[in-house]
């Protein structure tokens, strides 16, 4: 059987409670986007600890480049971009494959779009990030991307823990690469 990822299923709250129940957490009061997943992160947490593993040291002068984005031209064009300027870069297209990633391995950047697929996700995606990066003492470079026009998004990634946020208007890629190599220019 195939998995398709783009479906989406409509779920009771009395459903919803019985797999809280399953899962031993207490149930949101509230059953919103943001309560079911704040309630999965909690459960992936007690499944996976948030730590870097010890085989994978951080090293500051790393040239690796996480990019999470879940529309496809974007990661396939920033990945083409940065290996061409001697960047390993890796991509994941969801916040659970981008923490998973982020955690196994030393990222100088992770380059992550706000909208991971939704605006909500994103900011739960750039304070897990943060999170990790603060319990692990790293020193990774979080830069927030985005095509939207709403100021206050640029105030809440800024107080969640960016280092950058960077609108995705003409040129934004040349932005991005300038902003990379003059806080990692030891790199290459």
């Amino acid at each position: 059987m195939e998995e398709n990822s783009d479906k989406k299923v409509e779920v009771s709250a009395a459903i919803l409670s019985e797999i809280f129940k399953i899962a031993k957490i207490d149930p949101p009061e509230e059953i919103t986007d943001e309560a079911l997943l704040n309630a999965v992160f909690k459960l992936r947490q007690e499944k996976e600890p948030q730590e870097i593993p010890q085989e994978a040291t951080y090293n500051p002068s790393s040239n690796n480049i996480l990019v999470i984005d879940d529309i496809g031209v974007v990661t396939y064009q920033l990945k083409i971009l940065l290996r061409n300027l001697g960047y390993n870069v890796q991509v994941a297209k969801d916040i659970f494959s981008g923490l998973n990633t982020f955690i196994k391995s030393n990222y100088a950047f992770v380059v992550m779009d706000l909208f991971v697929s939704t605006e909500q996700e994103g900011l739960t995606l750039l304070n897990e990030t943060k999170k990790i990066i603060t319990k692990n003492n790293l020193d990774t470079k979080i830069i927030v991307i985005t095509a939207s026009n709403k100021a206050e998004n640029r105030v809440k990634c800024l107080n969640g823990g960016a280092d950058i946020f960077l609108k995705k208007d003409t040129g934004w890629q040349d932005k991005l690469i300038e902003l990379i190599e003059n806080f990692h220019p030891e790199t290459l």
